[in-house]
């Protein structure tokens, strides 16, 4: 069994068949990018989401991925050609721009920007330097040139922006979001706690108190700050696009790997993410680098890793799915591949984290084939997914929203069951010929109404 899962991401290339042929090649969860799109086409990508996953009888996770305060340039009458030493006024407004003068409605980039100061455009592809900073806008000197189009994103590496990370516009998206009935929300651009509690708060208003938000790891900021960071947050996202441009480059692998391991000593999920496999956007097949790095991911024991443009706008989504999931099960496979993370005190300590360990070393004493989590929200399957035991993880439930929650932590098959009780869920087991006559099980339940004398229990069987 597979354990690190994969999360693609919606968009035109995904139709309705492409979406259940993504879910036959391994995809656990999708992506709604809020960057792009209306709620309109939002909620009918969501749709064929639900749709694709009934179809083929398994649960899916849908996380709803907010677009942040990105900062980007204004439309242009046409693309043009930006050369080294040129000279780019970005001025505020909405105006549609030309040669020599750029557009920025980003009101937070004409007070954070400082003279001597490098901005990135595009994604790194050009760079910039803050010559002035006056009342018409930001005056610029070109150091590597390029083609500049409309709505090109903007990066002011080290520089802390004094804007929040959950925008007005971000605040109706996942009020939408919570309207369909998305299962994440991923938080764009956090810099601290403090923005993820923001996101938290605005959920709840909107009546889901218990929604996960996942907190996307992109500025240098949140690296410094992730340990208050995974006070808060139910998950981090690695989102190396944005945190490669605000980061010397030859930094990124060292904070990618601060992150996931303070994450797995937590005990709190984390994606890795952004061109994991870049090149299949255009190509058939991956670079032999994309695909160490793709492994690497895995020997971190990171518990999913995001494609983005390989499957929302790519020419190849399905081979795409179908690599990671060959690179994942390889890595996997392998005797002894893993970066092994101690727990902190943090997680050694909270509540239930005895129980869920007892159940793993009691399967690995037995030699039990899973570890049966009874729960109705979710919580035991997680914990013992942060242990990363040897044995599968079978998280059975009743709800189809916990199950598809599940779909996007490490080594937890979802099982949705009528009846939440040994004799029901070891029924369920049987009938779906998920154990065989024989096996070894471990049932291990932290839910007190599960049990005859309202304890927590763990049971050992032969079936």
């Amino acid at each position: 069994m597979r354990r690190t899962r994969i999360l693609a991401t919606a968009g035109p290339s995904t139709p309705l068949p492409v979406l259940r042929e993504l879910i036959r090649a391994g995809a656990d969860a999708f992506r709604l990018n809020f960057s792009h799109g209306t709620h309109e086409s939002q909620a009918a990508m969501y749709t064929m989401i639900r749709d694709a996953a009934v179809a083929e009888g398994r649960p899916v996770a849908v996380v709803q991925d907010l677009g942040g305060p990105k900062i980007r340039t204004g439309e242009l009458a046409a693309p043009f050609m930006l050369n080294a030493g040129d000279t780019l006024r970005i001025a505020p407004g909405t105006f549609v721009g030309g040669p020599g003068r750029v557009a920025c409605s980003f009101d937070a980039l004409f007070v954070s920007a400082r003279p001597g100061g490098r901005l990135l455009v595009n994604d790194g592809r050009i760079e910039l330097e803050v010559v002035s900073v006056g009342a018409a806008g930001l005056e610029t000197r070109v150091v590597d040139g390029g083609l500049l189009s409309s709505n090109k994103g903007l990066n002011l590496p080290g520089v802390t922006m004094r804007t929040p990370a959950v925008t007005q516009k971000d605040e109706a998206d996942l009020k939408f979001g919570i309207e369909l009935g998305v299962d994440f929300v991923a938080v764009s651009f956090v810099q601290s706690a403090d923005d993820v509690s923001h996101a938290r708060r605005v959920a709840a208003a909107a009546g889901a108190h218990d929604l996960p938000v996942i907190a996307k790891i992109e500025r240098p900021q949140a690296v410094d700050e992730i340990e208050s960071i995974l006070d808060v947050a139910d998950g981090v996202m690695v989102a190396r696009g944005d945190l490669g441009l605000e980061l010397p480059l030859e930094k990124l692998p060292a904070a990618q790997k601060r992150v996931t391991r303070a994450a797995r000593a937590r005990g709190v999920p984390v994606i890795v993410a952004t061109q994991v496999l870049e090149s299949m956007v255009v190509e058939p097949r991956p670079t032999r680098a994309e695909v160490t790095d793709a492994a690497h991911s895995v020997d971190e024991r990171a518990d999913a890793i995001m494609l983005a443009g390989e499957t929302a706008a790519g020419a190849y989504p399905v081979r795409a799915v179908q690599m990671l999931d060959a690179i994942i099960r390889e890595v996997e496979a392998m005797p002894g591949g893993y970066t092994d993370v101690p727990p902190d005190a943090a997680a050694r300590n909270r509540p239930g984290r005895p129980l869920c360990e007892a159940a793993v070393a009691l399967a690995a004493r037995s030699g039990a084939v899973a570890i049966v989590a009874m729960t109705e929200a979710g919580r035991t399957p997680r914990m013992l997914a942060a242990i990363r035991p040897a044995a599968q993880i079978l998280a059975a439930t009743p709800h189809a929203h916990t199950a598809a929650q599940l779909a996007l932590t490490w080594g937890v098959t979802p099982v949705i069951t009528n009846a939440l009780t040994l004799s029901g869920v070891r029924d369920t087991l049987r009938h779906r010929g998920i154990v065989r006559p024989g096996d070894v099980v471990v049932f291990v339940s932290m839910h007190p109404k599960l049990s005859q004398d309202g304890r927590n229990f763990i049971h050992l069987e032969r079936l």
